[in-house]
């Protein structure tokens, strides 16, 4: 899980996601699969994600530093971390489908790390370790691996909140999605799951509120707990993160609740084209 930082936004390079469908837009509501989301709003919605975290609708595999939020080193797509297990269960996935990798030899470190959640990389050592991760993102097997971890441990995990709020349109399960990334979704008073308790407590339920309503409600939530967090290691870089919501509110604003495409979003000071 990573922490939102824009200054980081016109730092990488990647591969690119690309897209060609045009949806219909009549009252928000979006032409839903099994996860909520067609595979074209997918795309739009991990484009939209990778904006905020890197500054660019290319997906970041080979993205790692530390940016010093109490966190380790943030590496890969999803801003996968030392301290918590996250970047120790992609190196592990990893390393059990490709046993000689650059990262194996840090996975007793980073089960260490993800044990006491320290973030303290003094034993990792960090250059080697961003060095390795870069490396190894030439590999499109940790390539396949970061996407199937981003599904497992977010995207499905925001989709069930979804599912079970009874939420409709393709931006409503987008912004639980990116909550999913930068919060996690665990039992924390910042997580997801407690954004969305406190939002129904606020507005209630998006049945009884109406979705766009709720939506509006939870931007409100999740604004407060970037300026507010329980974590006081994230303070200083949620704050600047605040724009990542605000931008999805003004694509509401749009009635764009359906993520046709293309679509344009400024957040941070720039503007980017969504496919």
């Amino acid at each position: 899980m990573r922490t939102s930082l824009p200054s980081r936004r016109l730092a990488l390079a990647g591969t690119a996601l690309t897209t060609a469908l045009a949806l219909s837009l009549g009252s928000p509501a979006s032409a839903a699969t099994a996860d909520g989301l067609t595979p074209e709003q997918r795309v739009r919605a991990d484009q939209l994600i990778s904006v905020f975290e890197n500054g660019t609708t290319e997906i970041q595999y080979d993205y790692a530093e530390n940016i010093h939020d109490g966190r380790g080193v943030t590496a890969g797509r999803a801003g996968f971390t030392t301290n918590d297990g996250d970047a120790l269960q992609v190196v592990q996935a990893y390393t059990d489908r490709v046993p000689d990798n650059p990262l194996a030899r840090f996975i007793p470190e980073l089960r260490r790390l993800a044990d006491t959640g320290s973030g303290d990389t003094s034993g990792l050592p960090e250059a080697d370790y961003i060095a390795a991760w870069k490396a190894a993102a030439a590999d499109p097997v940790f390539r396949q691996v970061q996407d199937a971890q981003v599904d497992a441990r977010y995207f499905n995990p925001a989709m069930r909140d979804a599912d079970q709020l009874g939420l409709n349109t393709a931006l409503a399960r987008a912004e639980l999605y990116d909550a999913s990334i930068q919060h996690g979704n665990g039992s924390e008073y910042d997580a997801l799951p407690a954004l969305i308790s406190r939002t129904n407590a606020k507005a209630g339920s998006p049945s009884s509120a109406g979705e766009s309503a709720w939506l509006d409600a939870f931007f409100d939530v999740r604004k407060d707990d970037l300026n507010n967090p329980a974590n006081p290691d994230t303070a200083d870089e949620w704050r600047k993160s605040v724009d990542r919501v605000e931008a999805v509110r003004r694509i509401a604003r749009t009635g764009n609740y359906n993520l046709d495409g293309p679509f344009t979003v400024t957040v941070f000071g720039s503007t980017y084209t969504i496919n």
